[in-house]
C-alpha cells in the first residue's frame, strides 16, 4: 500500500499540471508560489496555508506593484479549459471556507510578502473540494495594438476533507473512433507546419474517450487504447492524451489518441483502459472498429516513410547552472512532440552519490505538435565542495504504433544537467 506522503506527491503533480497554463510569473515581474496548495483538514476543523508574492523586477525604473488577491470558484471543461468567477460555482466549492489575512499588498522592486490563509471545513464535508486564489496586478499594460491587458495568475487551493479512506470511482461514458480521411488538397511540401499538422491529423486514426469521475476524490488518470484483431491478438497501442489528466469529482474529461500507421482491412476491437497514478484498479470499455478495403488501400498509399519516426526535441538540450552552497533553485526545459503520434513518457534521474536533484513530475503525455515543460528542483547543501556535479534526466518514450514495430515505439532520451560550484563561492545564508 502506498504511503500517504506518496499519494499526496502524486496528487500534487497531477493537480499542479492543472494550473500550469496560468504561469508562475506575471509579465509585470510579480511571481506567485506555489502554483497549487494541497491541504488535508478534518471535518469541522481549520487548516492554514501561505501564498508568497514576489516582485522580481529590480531595475531602477521599476515602480512598486499594487497586487490584489481574491478567492474565486473555477471550473474545468471536458476539454480541459479553465474558467473563473462566481458563475462557475459548483457543488464542491471551497470558496466559502477560505479567508485571507489581507487581500491587497504593495510590492516594492525586489520585495516579497506572504499572504496567510485559513480554511475551515464544515462538519458534513467529505472528499475533495477546491477554489482558487486569483492574483491581480493593479497596473495594466497595453499590447502593441493598444488593447488594455490585465495581468493575473492563480494559485489552486485543493482541499481534502479526510473523513475516511476514499476510493476512486470512474466510468468511461463515451468513445468516439474517427477513421482517417484523405481529401484531395495541396501538395504537403507547400504547406505551413500548422496546416501540415491539420492534414496529418485527418489522415490518422483518432480515438476519443470521455472519462467521468463519479466519486468524491480526484482521479489522476493515465489512459491507453489497445487494438485487437479478430483473434483477440493485440496489434497496436495508442497512448491517450488530455491537456489536464486530473479529473475532479463530478467532472468529465476527453482523452485523445492518434496513430498515423495504417491498419490492414478488417474488423477490430478497441479496448480503452484507464489506470490511476495512485490506485491499482482499472476502468475498461470496448468499442468496434472497421477498416474497409478501400480505406486500407488509400491509407497505405498516403503514409510517408517518417510516419513512425520519433521526433522529441528539447530546449535547452543541456542545463548548465552555477550555484553557491546552500542555494535552492529550479530549472526548466521544454519538450516538444514533433512526430505524428501521441506519446507517453516516463522520466527518472538515475541514482547518484549526490541527491540534490529532484523532478517536479515523473511522467507526461503529449499530442502531436504539442509541448510540455519539465521542471527540476535543485538544492545544494551548505557544505558542498567546489567543483562540477553532473546528472542526467532519462526520458523513456512510448508512442502510438503497431506491435510489430515495438523497437521504434520505445525510445530513450537523456538531458544532461550540470551544477558548478566556484572555489570562491560563498555559502548562502538560510535566512
Amino acid at each position: 500500500m502506498e504511503s500517504k506522503a506518496q499519494v499526496r506527491k502524486v496528487m500534487g503533480v497531477a493537480l499542479g499540471a492543472l494550473f500550469f497554463i496560468l504561469q508562475q510569473t506575471l509579465c509585470a515581474g510579480v511571481a506567485v508560489s506555489p502554483l497549487t496548495h494541497h491541504i488535508d483538514v478534518k471535518p469541522g476543523k481549520t487548516a492554514n496555508f501561505t501564498i508568497t508574492l514576489a516582485n522580481n523586477q529590480r531595475s531602477q525604473v521599476t515602480i512598486a506593484s499594487p497586487v490584489k488577491i481574491e478567492i474565486l470558484d473555477f471550473n474545468v471543461s471536458d476539454r480541459g479549459q479553465l474558467s473563473f468567477g462566481s458563475e462557475y460555482k459548483h457543488d464542491r466549492s471551497a470558496k466559502g471556507w477560505i479567508t485571507l489575512d489581507v487581500n491587497q499588498v504593495v510590492l516594492k522592486p525586489g520585495e516579497s510578502k506572504e499572504i496567510k490563509g485559513t480554511i475551515k471545513a464544515p462538519m458534513d464535508a467529505d472528499g475533495d473540494y477546491w477554489a482558487s486564489a486569483m492574483v491581480y496586478v493593479a497596473q495594466s499594460n497595453k499590447d502593441d495594438k493598444g488593447i488594455q491587458v490585465k495581468l493575473r495568475t492563480a494559485t489552486g487551493l485543493f482541499i481534502r476533507v479526510a473523513r475516511r479512506t476514499h476510493t476512486e470511482r470512474g466510468n468511461i461514458s463515451d468513445i468516439k473512433i474517427l477513421n482517417p480521411t484523405f481529401d484531395v488538397g495541396p501538395v504537403k511540401k507547400e504547406l505551413s507546419d500548422s496546416d501540415l499538422y491539420t492534414i496529418n491529423e485527418k489522415q490518422s486514426l483518432k480515438i476519443e474517450v470521455k472519462l467521468q469521475n463519479q466519486g468524491l476524490i480526484a482521479i489522476p488518470a493515465k489512459g491507453k487504447a489497445f487494438i485487437y484483431d479478430g483473434k483477440m491478438k493485440k496489434i497496436a497501442t495508442i497512448p491517450l492524451y488530455a491537456s489536464r489528466n486530473n479529473v475532479l469529482p463530478g467532472d468529465n474529461r476527453w482523452f485523445t489518441g492518434l496513430m498515423s500507421q495504417p491498419l490492414p482491412a478488417g474488423q477490430y476491437k478497441v479496448r480503452t483502459v484507464f489506470s490511476s497514478e495512485k490506485s491499482r484498479s482499472q476502468i475498461i470499455k470496448d468499442a468496434e472498429l472497421e477498416i474497409s478495403d478501400d480505406l486500407a488501400s488509400t491509407w497505405a498509399k498516403n503514409v510517408g516513410n517518417d510516419n513512425n519516426i520519433t521526433k522529441l526535441t528539447f530546449d535547452p538540450a543541456k542545463v548548465d547552472l552555477k550555484l553557491n552552497p546552500g542555494r535552492s533553485t529550479s530549472a526548466n526545459f521544454q519538450i516538444k512532440n514533433q512526430g505524428l503520434n501521441t506519446i507517453a513518457a516516463n522520466c527518472k534521474i538515475p541514482k547518484s552519490q549526490n541527491d540534490w536533484l529532484q523532478l517536479k513530475s515523473e511522467d507526461f503525455t503529449l499530442a502531436p505538435n504539442s509541448s510540455t515543460s519539465l521542471q527540476c528542483m535543485i538544492k545544494v547543501p551548505a557544505d558542498a565542495l567546489p567543483g562540477a556535479y553532473n546528472w542526467t534526466v532519462q526520458i523513456v518514450m512510448e508512442q502510438s504504433g503497431l506491435e510489430n514495430q515495438t523497437k521504434t515505439q520505445a525510445v530513450q532520451y537523456t538531458v544532461p544537467i550540470s551544477v558548478v560550484i566556484d572555489e570562491n563561492a560563498k555559502v548562502v545564508s538560510k535566512n
